[in-house]
């Protein structure tokens, strides 16, 4: 285990109470992109903050805060980190400890249910369990329901990242719905702000001569890129626009070999991983997604706040919480291809109001949201 650490914030330092924010690796996900913020903003303000990783690896690594304390427990794979994660607990002696994906959700539960740790546990669910589940190979995403109802009970608090996402875990629980609160997840608005200026990328998004629209996000089956690329093909056949999809996965080679059999393989770019999003969907005509389930959909929200024409399918959960079931977006049924198409048409001709976009963007601003996981982060004191 090795511990990389930031400004007044020494190994054995104890100012305080210690946080504990649990991740796999430093991934492009938008789980580890809010836990990142939030761990920034919490040290910001004066907290101490450990980023734990499972392995010290991943894009995200320069967004890391020189305040926060970065941990490496040196583990390729999150079931090999069990022993240093141990060793980290027993020499940092966090106070409190969050998860918000399912594999250190078990390394934190197991953890503490084995080696009795002394800590406040905290678990984020960061997407829609049971759509996870369906058609899963990885053994815990196939499993997720099955371990929430039987161990997620046993952490201190459990949240939920949107209302559709608590709706589930309550479900799944056979409880009723107000037994776990809803924090969403944070924007670093100053940082949007700071970065859409920037020139995007993509040339197509540099020269808007052809409108463009932009999609950002795995490429894997949950955000059903077919169903987009047919839409799209349908509103090629009647003007000229472009794609662009910002994003790597395993399923590029089937779509590019769908964008072929359409006839739209000249008018849709794959960039893979972009640096700059926030670039790219200020200067796009239109922002797209076409997701069956997201926790939240943190690119809407981001896409919100660059001022973009929005379209996405009003899919559990998230896009119609961000969205306010379509004041700043339009809205299409999951999968429906000839809805998405129709509203594609309706987003490209869209009058925008940029600034109001922007001030709703403020409801997910990162001061707001980290002092509302604070508020469940804190250690509660034992009863006199």
């Amino acid at each position: 285990m090795a511990a990389d650490t930031g400004p007044g914030h020494s190994v054995g330092a104890q100012a305080g109470e210690r946080i504990a924010i649990l991740l796999h690796a430093a991934q492009g996900g938008g789980a580890e992109r809010a836990m990142i913020t939030v761990a920034n903003q919490l040290a910001e303000t004066g907290r101490t903050v450990d980023l734990v990783l499972t392995r010290k690896q991943g894009p995200l690594l320069s967004e890391i805060s020189g305040d926060v304390r970065l941990v490496d427990l040196g583990a390729g794979q999150v079931r090999k980190a069990f022993g240093a994660l141990n060793r980290y607990v027993r020499e940092a002696r966090p106070d409190v400890m969050m998860s918000a994906l399912p594999s250190t959700d078990m390394l934190a539960l197991l953890g503490k249910a084995v080696f009795r740790w002394p800590l406040r546990l905290v678990i984020s669910v960061q997407n829609n369990p049971t759509a996870e589940s369906v058609g899963e190979t990885r053994f815990l995403e196939r499993r997720w329901p099955f371990f929430i109802r039987r161990l997620y009970p046993s952490a201190d608090q459990v949240i939920a990242i949107s209302e559709g996402v608590a709706e589930e875990v309550s479900k799944i629980w056979g409880e009723r719905r107000g037994a776990i609160p809803v924090i969403n997840n944070p924007l670093d608005l100053e940082r949007v702000d700071r970065m859409r200026a920037e020139a995007p990328e993509h040339p197509w998004l540099a020269d808007q001569t052809i409108p463009t629209a932009l999609a950002v996000g795995r490429l894997v089956p949950q955000k059903d890129y077919p169903t987009m690329l047919k839409a799209f093909a349908k509103v090629r056949a009647t003007r000229q626009i472009r794609l662009a999809i910002a994003g790597q996965g395993p399923d590029q080679a089937a779509l590019e070999a769908l964008c072929r059999e359409l006839g739209i393989e000249n008018d849709v770019a794959f960039m893979g991983f972009v640096s700059n999003p926030f670039a790219a969907m200020a200067a796009a005509s239109v922002f797209v997604l076409s997701s069956r389930w997201e926790g939240f959909a943190n690119v809407v929200a981001e896409a919100v706040c660059c001022g973009a024409s929005i379209v996405s399918t009003d899919c559990p959960a998230g896009p119609a919480e961000i969205l306010e079931d379509g004041k700043w977006g339009v809205l299409t049924p999951v999968g429906d291809v000839d809805a998405l198409a129709a509203g594609l048409e309706r987003a490209f001709d869209a009058d925008v109001d940029k600034a109001a976009l922007r001030q709703r963007a403020e409801a997910f601003a990162k001061q707001t949201i980290a002092e509302r996981y604070f508020d469940f982060l804190r250690p509660r004191k034992a009863a006199a």
